[in-house]
């Protein structure tokens, strides 16, 4: 099968936005010549990839669901070769997800310190070690916990940043008053957080939260992008979630009650290979905001067990 990647990307922007309108404006289409493209895709793979039955909420069949992945790691690798043909002197930050931190943090470096720095997305099964081993990226961002032991030769790392979890839930829900939520509160309550396309080190993190807490998360279906996911959030249509809180809240109608005693915290670490130069490192860190390490994780503050060993030896 020999397919046009413009129309994997498509598929991807368009199950990003839920909406034809927003994914031509995106990708620089008239929503015909984007619903063209649709239309193409499926005809090459022979099934309806797109539910159109609602023009205001775009959703993907389970064909479409399926093959977003596929697609989504299809285009990864097509970056990769773009960026390998001649951007020379510039970097590649693996952000993991667009829609989290690390692309904010990304974004003030090449702003505030003109740094010459291009955001990759690693293929969902692909490790931050595989990442850089194989050249897909000069700085991956991930948990250094979650990397293989004992720590894998030519590789270095820095803890830039404990991110505290909150709850996500509309501004109508019970919990949208309260000023924190205790951990143990958690236990036996049902959130919905969609594992489809989830690093690996977020899966194997929030198994390990939710085993702890008690925390009933159903991990099955799709966000259909990030908007949809604030939109079904905040309308009720599905359970409250968890979040990053130093991620923007999608939405002005949704609140974050933070969790408390102990605290979830996501221990963001950056990852590159040793052999860059040590100035070209410090100044990546500094650009991105971490001149300093981060703290470690005390007694009031919860990271899975492989992540505290890990930073208690480093």
């Amino acid at each position: 099968m020999d397919i046009d990647t413009g129309l994997l990307r498509a598929l991807v922007v368009l199950a990003e936005e839920s909406h034809f309108g927003r994914a031509a404006a995106r990708l620089d289409l008239t929503q015909q010549a984007l619903s063209k493209r649709i239309k193409r895709l499926e005809t090459e793979v022979g099934a309806l990839l797109v539910d159109r039955a609602d023009r205001r909420r775009i959703r993907l069949t389970a064909a479409g669901q399926h093959a977003l992945p596929t697609a989504r790691e299809v285009l990864a690798a097509v970056d990769r070769l773009d960026l390998a043909r001649g951007r020379a002197g510039r970097l590649r930050v693996d952000v993991m997800s667009t829609d989290l931190a690390t692309t904010a943090w990304v974004r003030q470096a090449t702003r505030t310190h003109d740094l010459p720095l291009d955001v990759v997305h690693r293929p969902v099964e692909t490790t931050a070690e595989h990442l850089l081993r194989s050249g897909g990226a000069d700085f991956a961002f991930g948990r250094s916990g979650a990397m293989p032991s004992p720590w894998p030769t030519g590789i270095d790392q820095r803890l830039v940043l404990l991110e505290p979890l909150a709850v996500l839930v509309p501004e109508r829900h019970r919990w949208a008053q309260l000023e924190e939520l205790a951990l143990e509160q958690l236990s036996g309550q049902h959130l919905w957080f969609p594992m489809a396309a989830a690093p690996l080190e977020w899966r194997s993190y929030t198994s390990e939260l939710c085993l702890l807490a008690g925390i009933d998360l159903d991990t099955t279906g799709s966000t259909f992008g990030f908007q949809q996911w604030a939109e079904d959030v905040t309308a009720g249509v599905c359970a409250p979630s968890i979040i990053g809180e130093a991620m923007r809240t999608p939405d002005p109608r949704m609140r974050t009650v933070p969790i408390v005693n102990p605290t979830p915290v996501f221990p963001w670490s950056l990852l590159w290979r040793d052999e860059l130069p040590a100035d070209t490192v410090s100044a990546v860190l500094a650009g991105m905001g971490f001149a300093a390490p981060a703290p470690r994780p005390g007694p009031e503050v919860w990271v899975p067990a492989a992540d505290r060993a890990f930073l208690e030896l480093d």
